[in-house]
Protein backbone atom coordinates (compact mmCIF):
# COMPACT_ATOMS: atom_id res chain seq x y z
CA UNK A 1 0.00 0.00 0.00
CA UNK A 2 1.11 3.54 -0.75
CA UNK A 3 1.38 6.28 1.53
CA UNK A 4 2.60 9.91 2.19
CA UNK A 5 0.12 11.10 -0.65
CA UNK A 6 -2.90 13.45 -0.88
CA UNK A 7 -5.02 13.06 -3.55
CA UNK A 8 -7.83 15.32 -5.28
CA UNK A 9 -10.95 13.64 -6.12
CA UNK A 10 -14.31 12.26 -3.89
CA UNK A 11 -13.44 10.23 -1.20
CA UNK A 12 -15.91 7.57 -1.87
CA UNK A 13 -14.35 6.72 -4.91
CA UNK A 14 -10.53 7.28 -3.73
CA UNK A 15 -10.79 5.05 -0.37
CA UNK A 16 -11.56 1.80 -2.59
CA UNK A 17 -8.22 2.07 -3.48
CA UNK A 18 -7.29 1.44 0.13
CA UNK A 19 -7.08 -2.27 1.53
CA UNK A 20 -8.88 -3.79 4.19
CA UNK A 21 -7.40 -2.85 8.14
CA UNK A 22 -4.89 -1.50 6.51
CA UNK A 23 -4.91 2.00 8.37
CA UNK A 24 -3.87 2.83 11.91
CA UNK A 25 -6.16 5.88 12.52
CA UNK A 26 -8.48 8.08 10.68
CA UNK A 27 -8.80 11.58 12.28
CA UNK A 28 -11.34 13.60 10.11
CA UNK A 29 -14.06 16.11 10.15
CA UNK A 30 -16.73 16.09 7.65
CA UNK A 31 -17.69 19.16 5.51
CA UNK A 32 -21.04 20.48 6.61
CA UNK A 33 -23.96 19.70 4.61
CA UNK A 34 -25.11 23.63 4.65
CA UNK A 35 -22.74 25.29 2.01
CA UNK A 36 -23.77 26.68 -0.73
CA UNK A 37 -22.41 23.65 -3.19
CA UNK A 38 -23.63 20.96 -0.32
CA UNK A 39 -26.92 22.84 -0.76
CA UNK A 40 -26.86 21.78 -4.14
CA UNK A 41 -25.78 18.34 -4.37
CA UNK A 42 -28.01 17.40 -1.32
CA UNK A 43 -31.79 17.60 -1.38
CA UNK A 44 -32.35 17.16 2.36
CA UNK A 45 -30.29 16.57 5.79
CA UNK A 46 -31.82 13.13 5.39
CA UNK A 47 -29.91 12.71 1.90
CA UNK A 48 -26.75 14.05 3.66
CA UNK A 49 -26.89 11.46 6.66
CA UNK A 50 -27.32 8.50 3.99
CA UNK A 51 -23.73 10.02 2.63
CA UNK A 52 -22.20 9.84 5.60
CA UNK A 53 -23.28 6.59 6.10
CA UNK A 54 -21.63 5.26 3.29
CA UNK A 55 -18.08 6.82 4.13
CA UNK A 56 -18.42 5.68 7.73
CA UNK A 57 -18.60 1.81 6.28
CA UNK A 58 -15.15 2.56 4.47
CA UNK A 59 -13.61 4.11 6.79
CA UNK A 60 -14.64 1.08 9.13
CA UNK A 61 -13.38 -1.49 6.26
CA UNK A 62 -9.87 0.12 6.33
CA UNK A 63 -9.26 0.56 9.75
CA UNK A 64 -7.14 -1.86 11.20
CA UNK A 65 -8.59 -4.37 13.84
CA UNK A 66 -6.92 -2.60 16.52
CA UNK A 67 -7.12 1.32 15.14
CA UNK A 68 -8.87 4.35 16.55
CA UNK A 69 -10.95 6.34 14.47
CA UNK A 70 -11.31 10.10 15.65
CA UNK A 71 -14.69 12.13 14.07
CA UNK A 72 -14.16 15.87 14.95
CA UNK A 73 -17.94 17.05 14.60
CA UNK A 74 -19.80 20.54 15.43
CA UNK A 75 -23.48 20.66 16.70
CA UNK A 76 -24.59 23.84 15.59
CA UNK A 77 -28.07 24.60 14.85
CA UNK A 78 -26.96 27.57 12.55
CA UNK A 79 -25.23 25.11 10.07
CA UNK A 80 -27.67 22.18 10.82
CA UNK A 81 -25.65 19.32 11.87
CA UNK A 82 -25.87 17.45 15.07
CA UNK A 83 -23.12 15.79 16.17
CA UNK A 84 -24.93 12.65 17.93
CA UNK A 85 -26.60 12.10 15.01
CA UNK A 86 -23.58 11.23 13.30
CA UNK A 87 -22.01 9.87 16.37
CA UNK A 88 -25.39 7.66 16.76
CA UNK A 89 -25.20 6.54 12.59
CA UNK A 90 -21.22 5.27 13.60
CA UNK A 91 -22.54 2.98 16.27
CA UNK A 92 -25.79 2.08 15.77
CA UNK A 93 -25.54 1.40 11.57
CA UNK A 94 -22.34 1.24 11.39
CA UNK A 95 -21.01 -0.77 14.46
CA UNK A 96 -18.48 1.32 15.57
CA UNK A 97 -17.74 1.38 18.96
CA UNK A 98 -17.62 4.73 20.94
CA UNK A 99 -14.41 4.40 23.13
CA UNK A 100 -14.82 7.62 24.19
CA UNK A 101 -16.34 11.77 23.86
CA UNK A 102 -14.21 14.00 24.01
CA UNK A 103 -15.36 18.05 24.22
CA UNK A 104 -12.96 20.26 22.54
CA UNK A 105 -13.42 24.03 24.70
CA UNK A 106 -12.86 26.62 22.30
CA UNK A 107 -13.33 29.27 25.02
CA UNK A 108 -12.09 32.22 22.86
CA UNK A 109 -14.69 31.41 20.15
CA UNK A 110 -16.70 34.76 18.50
CA UNK A 111 -19.54 35.47 21.27
CA UNK A 112 -22.78 34.32 19.21
CA UNK A 113 -24.18 37.86 18.23
CA UNK A 114 -27.80 37.17 19.33
CA UNK A 115 -30.40 36.88 22.50
CA UNK A 116 -31.76 33.35 21.29
CA UNK A 117 -28.92 30.98 21.86
CA UNK A 118 -25.74 30.59 23.74
CA UNK A 119 -22.62 31.05 22.50
CA UNK A 120 -20.93 27.48 21.24
CA UNK A 121 -17.92 27.06 22.57
CA UNK A 122 -17.11 23.40 22.11
CA UNK A 123 -16.86 21.21 19.31
CA UNK A 124 -17.08 16.75 19.99
CA UNK A 125 -14.34 14.44 18.92
CA UNK A 126 -15.96 11.24 19.38
CA UNK A 127 -13.33 8.19 19.55
CA UNK A 128 -14.36 5.34 17.99
CA UNK A 129 -13.02 1.36 17.42
CA UNK A 130 -13.91 -1.75 16.60
CA UNK A 131 -13.23 -2.76 20.07
CA UNK A 132 -12.13 -1.40 23.14
CA UNK A 133 -10.33 -4.44 24.12
CA UNK A 134 -6.47 -3.84 23.39
CA UNK A 135 -6.02 -0.06 23.36
CA UNK A 136 -3.09 1.57 25.16
CA UNK A 137 -3.20 5.47 25.09
CA UNK A 138 0.28 7.21 25.35
CA UNK A 139 -0.63 9.85 27.89
CA UNK A 140 2.61 10.68 28.42
CA UNK A 141 3.96 11.60 24.95
CA UNK A 142 0.85 13.76 24.79
CA UNK A 143 0.84 15.65 28.29
CA UNK A 144 4.96 16.37 27.10
CA UNK A 145 4.23 17.83 23.99
CA UNK A 146 0.94 19.57 24.64
CA UNK A 147 1.05 20.54 28.62
CA UNK A 148 -1.54 23.47 28.12
CA UNK A 149 -4.20 21.94 26.85
CA UNK A 150 -4.94 19.94 30.13
CA UNK A 151 -5.48 22.01 33.34
CA UNK A 152 -3.26 19.38 34.99
CA UNK A 153 -1.35 16.31 34.47
CA UNK A 154 -4.24 14.41 33.99
CA UNK A 155 -4.63 13.52 30.46
CA UNK A 156 -8.29 14.14 30.59
CA UNK A 157 -11.49 14.23 27.50
CA UNK A 158 -11.64 18.04 27.68
CA UNK A 159 -9.05 19.57 25.23
CA UNK A 160 -8.79 23.49 25.55
CA UNK A 161 -7.20 24.47 22.75
CA UNK A 162 -8.11 27.74 21.53
CA UNK A 163 -9.73 28.27 18.11
CA UNK A 164 -7.17 31.07 16.89
CA UNK A 165 -3.94 29.36 18.24
CA UNK A 166 -0.46 28.31 17.07
CA UNK A 167 1.55 31.17 15.30
CA UNK A 168 1.27 32.20 11.64
CA UNK A 169 3.67 31.36 9.54
CA UNK A 170 4.16 33.19 6.03
CA UNK A 171 1.25 31.80 4.49
CA UNK A 172 -1.24 32.68 6.94
CA UNK A 173 -1.35 28.80 8.34
CA UNK A 174 -1.22 27.84 11.65
CA UNK A 175 -3.55 29.75 13.79
CA UNK A 176 -6.92 28.69 12.24
CA UNK A 177 -7.51 26.80 8.93
CA UNK A 178 -8.97 28.63 5.75
CA UNK A 179 -12.61 28.60 6.03
CA UNK A 180 -13.43 26.47 2.33
CA UNK A 181 -16.12 27.30 0.16
CA UNK A 182 -17.92 24.07 1.62
CA UNK A 183 -18.17 25.52 5.23
CA UNK A 184 -15.03 23.62 6.57
CA UNK A 185 -13.22 25.78 8.52
CA UNK A 186 -10.44 22.71 9.64
CA UNK A 187 -9.17 22.61 13.27
CA UNK A 188 -5.80 23.74 14.71
CA UNK A 189 -3.15 21.75 14.81
CA UNK A 190 -3.13 20.73 18.14
CA UNK A 191 -5.89 18.43 17.68
CA UNK A 192 -4.59 16.03 15.18
CA UNK A 193 -1.49 15.94 16.36
CA UNK A 194 -2.63 14.76 20.04
CA UNK A 195 -4.72 12.27 18.85
CA UNK A 196 -2.02 10.76 16.78
CA UNK A 197 0.39 10.74 20.16
CA UNK A 198 -2.50 8.93 22.00
CA UNK A 199 -3.42 6.53 19.43
CA UNK A 200 -0.39 6.06 17.39
CA UNK A 201 3.12 4.68 17.11
CA UNK A 202 5.82 6.40 14.53
CA UNK A 203 5.54 4.87 10.69
CA UNK A 204 2.01 4.33 11.60
CA UNK A 205 -0.26 5.29 8.92
CA UNK A 206 -3.12 7.65 9.16
CA UNK A 207 -5.92 8.83 7.00
CA UNK A 208 -8.32 11.98 6.21
CA UNK A 209 -10.61 11.39 3.74
CA UNK A 210 -11.70 15.37 4.04
CA UNK A 211 -8.10 16.59 4.30
CA UNK A 212 -9.18 20.56 3.77
CA UNK A 213 -5.76 22.11 3.73
CA UNK A 214 -3.41 19.91 5.17
CA UNK A 215 -3.61 20.14 8.50
CA UNK A 216 -3.71 16.42 9.91
CA UNK A 217 -1.04 15.48 7.12
CA UNK A 218 1.05 18.42 8.39
CA UNK A 219 0.29 16.98 11.80
CA UNK A 220 1.46 13.19 11.05
CA UNK A 221 4.94 14.53 9.34
CA UNK A 222 5.42 17.04 12.57
CA UNK A 223 5.08 13.53 14.65
CA UNK A 224 6.79 10.98 11.89
CA UNK A 225 3.99 9.32 11.02
CA UNK A 226 2.38 8.29 7.69
CA UNK A 227 -0.63 10.30 6.17
CA UNK A 228 -2.76 9.75 3.48
CA UNK A 229 -5.42 12.74 2.41
CA UNK A 230 -8.14 12.61 0.03
CA UNK A 231 -9.42 16.18 -0.89
CA UNK A 232 -12.74 17.20 -2.94
CA UNK A 233 -11.06 21.10 -3.98
CA UNK A 234 -8.25 21.23 -6.00
CA UNK A 235 -7.13 25.02 -4.57
CA UNK A 236 -7.17 23.03 -1.48
CA UNK A 237 -5.36 20.02 -2.54
CA UNK A 238 -2.67 22.31 -3.62
CA UNK A 239 -2.23 24.40 -0.65
CA UNK A 240 -1.58 21.14 1.39
CA UNK A 241 0.75 19.68 -0.90
CA UNK A 242 2.35 23.01 -0.41
CA UNK A 243 2.14 23.15 3.70
CA UNK A 244 3.90 19.72 3.20
CA UNK A 245 6.56 20.32 0.98
CA UNK A 246 7.16 23.83 3.17
CA UNK A 247 7.57 21.39 6.30
CA UNK A 248 9.75 19.07 4.93
CA UNK A 249 12.01 21.39 3.31
CA UNK A 250 12.62 22.75 6.90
Amino acid sequence: MKYDYIECGDCLELIKQIPDKSIDCIITSPPYWKGFEYEAYFNSYKQYLDWCEIWLRECKRVLKPNGTFYLNVINDSEITIRAFELMELATRKVMFKLHDTIIWYRYNQQPANTTRQLTNQCEYIFMLRHTSTGIELDKKSVYEKHPDVFKTKNVGNVWEIPFNSGKQNKNNFGRKETKSKWGHSGFPIELPEICILLSTKEGDVVLDPFLGSGTTAVACVNTSRHYIGFEIVPDYVEIAKNRIEEKESI
